[in-house]
C-alpha cells in the first residue's frame, strides 16, 4: 500500500489550471446532437461520424482553428 500513497501524494501535489475557453479550437453542439439522435431514435454514441461532424463549429478565439 505503499506504493500507492506515494502515487497519491505525489498526484496531489501537482498543481493544475483550469483551461481557457479560448483555446480550444472547437466547440461541439452537443444539445443539437441529442436532439438530432433522439429525433433519429438512436443514441448519440450510435450516429456515424459524418453525422457528429455536423455539430462540431470552430472557435473564432481560438488561433489553432483550421479545416475540418
Amino acid at each position: 500500500m505503499n506504493g500507492q500513497m506515494n502515487n497519491y501524494n505525489s498526484y496531489m501535489q501537482k498543481n493544475y489550471s483550469p483551461i481557457d475557453v479560448n483555446t480550444l479550437p472547437y466547440f461541439v453542439d452537443m444539445k443539437a446532437m441529442r436532439d438530432y439522435a433522439k429525433e433519429k431514435g438512436v443514441s448519440i454514441s450510435s450516429l456515424t461520424d459524418s453525422e457528429k461532424k455536423k455539430f462540431i463549429k470552430a472557435n473564432p478565439a481560438s488561433k489553432k482553428a483550421s479545416n475540418l
